[in-house]
């Protein structure tokens, strides 16, 4: 990755802190394909200190171009990841560990510093749709010529019926 979030804990004097900061990044930096960033990541996030932990919850939002799975349109989408994750200081090396659902990540109590891009990178991954759609009463393509049937209906016949399915219909009757 060529960009680093830090989040040095040591800035802050108390606590509940915020933190607020735009991150700028592109799709291959996040290693996602088919979605174009264009504007930087708004990272929130709210941090919570009891004892030597660090609770830490927020989001990571960003605009992106996506194109439609119905009628590969291109298209703008807004990404809202929830961040949500403990910071325990223990002497060491920081290591990124998962606890019931909570990324947990140990970093040295003399240099509590966290590298987010990791955690911001998972967020926005698990926040793309499985199937992103323009619109919802998107009408997609034509399956025989590939028109655009939102722009207008296609002098398509319609239905092909696949002949190894006639005897079928008889049933039917």
């Amino acid at each position: 990755m060529s960009w680093v979030m830090n989040l040095d804990l040591r800035e802050f004097e108390s606590f509940p802190a915020e933190v607020s900061v735009d991150v700028e990044a592109d799709s291959a930096d996040y290693g996602i394909d088919g979605i174009g960033f264009h504007e930087p990541t708004n990272v929130r996030l709210v941090i919570q200190k009891v004892k030597d932990e660090y609770y830490c919850h927020g989001e990571a939002t960003v605009k992106v171009e996506a194109e439609c799975s119905r009628c590969l349109e291109l298209f703008d989408l807004e990404l809202i990841g929830e961040l949500n994750f403990v910071v325990k200081t223990e002497q060491g090396e920081a290591v990124l560990s998962s606890d019931a659902n909570v990324e947990v990540i140990y970093v040295d109590s003399h240099e509590p510093v966290i590298e987010l891009n990791e955690p911001i990178r998972q967020a926005l991954m698990l926040s793309i749709p499985i199937k992103p759609v323009c619109n919802p009463e998107c009408k997609g393509l034509c399956p025989s010529c590939g028109a655009n049937l939102n722009e207008g209906s296609c002098d398509c016949t319609g239905k092909e019926v696949d002949e190894r399915w006639e005897g079928l219909r008889d049933l039917m009757d």
